[in-house]
């Protein structure tokens, strides 16, 4: 019974480990003028960048899912500055945001413009 309790603990521990990301879990496609040599040399450059970055925080993060997100936003930067395109969800689209009601703000005057109301 202790072997097996052993045996589980340590299946425990090694799971709540956090494990480099293989990969980008992220859309990216070529950008406007680029080839696929330059897409798969970037994309390539790109992944080592993340992963060197990742590796360096590695001690830092708590999960699995914390790890790959930080691995898709340092990709995702790089392929960008290199003008690939980063298709973004609908949801985030510029036309579809709302924007809060916002109050408008009342009527500033300049120090020199103060009007005298006994005039």
């Amino acid at each position: 019974m202790l072997q097996i309790l052993t045996i589980l603990f340590s299946v425990f521990l090694l799971s709540a480990c956090s494990t480099m990301p293989s990969g980008p879990s992220v859309l990216v496609l070529p950008g406007t003028g680029k080839n696929f040599d330059q897409f798969h040399n970037d994309d390539l450059m790109c992944r080592q960048l993340s992963h060197t970055h990742i590796s360096t925080l590695q001690k830092q993060t708590d999960s699995t899912e914390e790890s790959q997100h930080n691995y898709d936003i340092i990709y995702i930067q790089c392929m960008y500055g290199k003008g690939h395109r980063v298709p973004v969800p609908r949801e985030l689209s510029s036309d579809t945001l709302s924007i809060p009601n916002m109050p408008v703000p009342p009527q500033m005057t300049t120090p020199g413009s103060v009007v005298n109301p006994l005039q």
